[in-house]
C-alpha cells in the first residue's frame, strides 16, 4: 500500500496502514449472501453501506441484500421527512415566541429563525418527491411548535393561535422585527 492509501473494491481511499481487521472472517462457504451482509448491515452500516455500493458498480445484483437495502432507504426517507418536520417545528415555535412576547426577542431567536428557514428551504429543495407530504408535516410541525411554545413562555396553550397563523412560504420567508435594544434599564419597584 503506498503512503497516499489505495482503494479498495469499493472505490473508497483506504488510509495508509488501514487493513481489514485481523479477526475478519472471510465467508463461510455455503453461507448464504444475505445472511453474511446482513450481518454486517446489523454490526457495521457504514462497511454494509461500501459493499452494496460495489455491488452495485461491479453489476454482482444477484447478491445485493435487498432486505437490508429496502429498511435502508426507507429510514433515509423517514430521516428526510423528520428532519423537515423537526426544522419546522423549531421555526414556528420561535416564530410563535416573537408573536406572543415580542419585547423579549433576542437576536438568539432571530437566528434559529434564519437558520432553521434556511435548513427547511434545502430540505424541501434536495428533496423534491418530499414536496407530496410537506402539508400534512406542517400541520403536525405547527401542533408541536404551540405545545413547544406554551410550555417556554409559561403562557397557557389556549392563547396561542389554534391554527396555524402562516402558510408554509409565508414562515419560510418570515422576517421578525428586530429585537428591543439591550442594556435597556428595567425600573425597580420599591
Amino acid at each position: 500500500m503506498s503512503s497516499a492509501g489505495s482503494k479498495d473494491v469499493t472505490g473508497w481511499t483506504q488510509a495508509p496502514g488501514h487493513a481489514a481487521p485481523e479477526d475478519a472472517q472471510p465467508a463461510q462457504i455455503g453461507e448464504p449472501i444475505s445472511h453474511r451482509s446482513r450481518a454486517l448491515y446489523d454490526q457495521d452500516e457504514f462497511g454494509w453501506l461500501l459493499e452494496q455500493a460495489a455491488l452495485l458498480r461491479t453489476g454482482r445484483l444477484d447478491e445485493i441484500d435487498r432486505v437490508s437495502l429496502v429498511e435502508f432507504l426507507t429510514d433515509m426517507a423517514l430521516t428526510h421527512r423528520n428532519a423537515f418536520q423537526s426544522a419546522m417545528t423549531v421555526l414556528l415555535h420561535h416564530m410563535l415566541k416573537v408573536l406572543a412576547q415580542p419585547e423579549k426577542t433576542t437576536r438568539s431567536w432571530l437566528l434559529t429563525i434564519r437558520v432553521q428557514q434556511r435548513h427547511s428551504r434545502l430540505l424541501i429543495e434536495e428533496n423534491p418527491g418530499m414536496r407530496r407530504y410537506l402539508p400534512a408535516l406542517y400541520v403536525e410541525a405547527y401542533s408541536d411548535a404551540r405545545g413547544d411554545a406554551s410550555v417556554e413562555t409559561g403562557i397557557e396553550i389556549s392563547r396561542f393561535p389554534k391554527d396555524n397563523p402562516w402558510t408554509m412560504d409565508e414562515a419560510l420567508a418570515f422576517v421578525p422585527p428586530e429585537p428591543p435594544p439591550h442594556g435597556r434599564k428595567v425600573p425597580r419597584r420599591g
